[in-house]
């Protein structure tokens, strides 16, 4: 009799199971497979996971919803009796109780999908749009967020399209469901749980808790800190309040600059009600924490005691300089993001600081060598576009930061953006308010000269004291760690000769210039013609926000949205 082909096919599958040629050809597809899976990068092989899934859940549902056979007339058993010995072990499987054997029969027919029962309830899986996703991946890098680890050590490595990246640590500046509750009073249009807003963080950005050691912190927000600690038990209402709690509870609107400012004629009393009114015992004896500068000259954390009337005291007269500060940090902050997501190519958004000096050092150094090292400086910039972004360093043997060596640096930059962008026609800088370094007069005078040199508009802003954290710091890092881990690999790095060659052999994004010390020799007798005579600008430490109006007029404002500006000619 002649066989179909179905039942040679069956009858080879059974043969290669007796020999045991099955389970080798198995074992050889696993390994085929596992070689294909191997040499896919992360995405391949995302995508191949998901078209797996989707493949056993098509299954899975062609197999629920198998048609149920029209008639049970034909058995699939060989005889009757080998039907009637099954029948008798599943009855005698099955307890003694009517009612149980009637709830199994009916689980089992169920299972089997014998019996066609309405699904009570499917859940609908929605999944997250990508706009949402890339809103809150964005949020979670802001600079008002979280801020960027300046060490050369501090980063994290990851898996990106198949390759290793490495990426700078970010440290949030709030607990997580802080940080949610900001994002939904901004972002009230999204429907987003905390459970998937925590999932969405990206993995350079770490918890508030995970910071090694918490430098740089803003002596005006700690100390209020140390303040609320201190009364938390001891004022109605202060239990576990956190900084923005408070703000809320003395102020009527955080966002209105009369309030924060303390002109609001409803936020007058605000104090006294919410806190002085609420005193527990005003004459109990307490002890409270403050930064402040010792005798010694330097500033520590000294202990106080008094009673709870008097920390409150202590509080209030603080306050006051508190909320202007974070009034003017929230508004610079918030006219920083704008700016980024609003640059072109002919405005563009410049942030730049003053690195932390790089050591020289050698592998294999002696002794004596460790305490006698030169030091190499670093200006780091960050440059915004609509069509790029760029980061820059310049470097060089001069560490005094001082307005001679900013100007020669502001130099390198302007004209390097000359060459980038030639429709370049307004150009806004961010810094931290260093005095030494930007915030004083011999800056503001040469940029209304740099700004009619180069033809341009120029404008300077400033972050609130202790806040200028950002993406140069990652920069500084960056530079640093590539040299570092040179000269650990034996190379030499003597100057800032050395540092520009070892980075410029590696081919990286980072445009690294030197900036020669004859350069700075060289113009500073121009700039000291420059500088000579000029005039103290008034409350420059209450400037946040300058623009050059024409060579030798600016413009000033206490923060850069401010309605209030005044005009300041040298």
């Amino acid at each position: 009799m002649v066989l179909s082909g179905a039942e040679r096919a069956r009858r080879c599958r059974e043969k290669k199971k007796r020999t045991g040629l099955s389970e080798i050809a198995k074992q050889k597809d696993r390994l085929r497979k596992q070689a294909v899976r191997s040499k896919m990068s992360s995405s391949q092989l995302a995508a191949l996971r998901l078209r797996q899934h989707a493949s056993l859940r098509k299954f899975r549902e062609k197999t629920a919803t198998a048609p149920i056979p029209s008639s049970l007339d034909t058995s699939h058993f060989v005889t009757k009796q080998a039907k009637a010995k099954a029948l008798k072990k599943m009855k005698q499987a099955l307890p003694a109780n009517k009612n149980k054997q009637i709830e199994l029969i009916h689980k089992i027919a169920e299972d089997l999908n014998v019996l066609q029962l309405e699904k009570k309830y499917e859940r609908n899986y929605q999944s997250i749009p990508l706009e949402v996703k890339k809103k809150v991946f964005d949020y979670y890098c802001r600079d008002d967020i979280s801020y960027q680890s300046p060490g050369k050590r501090d980063t994290i490595t990851v898996k990106e399209n198949g390759a290793k990246l490495k990426l700078q640590r970010r440290y949030l500046l709030f607990s997580l469901r802080e940080l949610y509750q900001l994002f939904v009073q901004e972002n009230p249009q999204i429907k987003l749980s905390l459970s998937s807003f925590q999932d969405l963080r990206p993995s350079n950005v770490l918890y508030k808790s995970s910071i090694p050691h918490n430098v740089c912190v803003c002596i005006y927000h700690e100390n209020i800190s140390l303040l609320l600690q201190a009364l938390s038990k001891y004022i109605h209402g202060l239990e576990r309040i956190d900084l923005h709690s408070f703000i809320n509870l003395i102020v009527c609107d955080p966002a209105n600059e009369l309030c924060m400012f303390g002109n609001c004629t409803h936020c007058i009393n605000k104090f006294k009600i919410e806190i002085n009114d609420k005193i527990i015992n005003p004459t109990l004896k307490i002890k409270w924490m403050l930064w402040s500068i010792s005798e010694q000259g330097r500033y520590e954390k000294i202990d106080y005691e008094g009673s709870v009337l008097e920390c409150v005291t202590t509080l209030q007269e603080k306050i006051d300089h508190f909320l202007f500060h974070v009034f003017v940090k929230r508004q610079q902050s918030s006219y920083f993001e704008t700016l980024k997501a609003n640059v072109t190519d002919k405005k563009c958004l410049i942030q730049l600081d003053y690195a932390e000096n790089f050591a020289v050092i050698d592998q294999n150094e002696i002794q004596s060598a460790h305490w006698s090292r030169q030091q190499i400086s670093l200006f780091t910039v960050y440059i915004w576009t609509k069509s790029f972004t760029q980061p820059m360093v310049i470097v060089s043997d001069d560490i005094s930061h001082n307005k001679f060596t900013v100007s020669q640096c502001l130099e390198h930059v302007l004209k390097h953006l000359q060459l980038m962008i030639p429709l370049l026609q307004e150009v806004i800088i961010f810094s931290d308010g260093c005095a030494s370094q930007f915030k004083q007069r011999y800056l503001f005078k040469n940029l209304s000269f740099l700004a009619d040199k180069y033809k341009i508009g120029l404008s300077w802003n400033f972050f609130a004291s202790n806040h200028g954290k950002g993406v140069v710091d990652g920069v500084g890092a960056s530079a640093k760690r590539m040299v570092y881990n040179d000269v650990m690999a034996g190379k030499r790095c003597k100057n800032a000769h050395d540092f520009v060659r070892l980075i410029q052999d590696k081919n990286n994004s980072i445009i690294i210039e030197e900036l020669l010390v004859s350069e700075i020799q060289g113009a500073q007798k121009a700039l000291n013609l420059l500088f000579d005579n000029v005039r103290a600008v008034p409350n420059i430490q209450k400037i946040h926000s300058m623009t050059v109006v024409r060579s030798g007029e600016i413009e000033l404002k206490i923060y850069a949205n401010s309605a209030e500006k005044k005009a300041f000619h040298f």
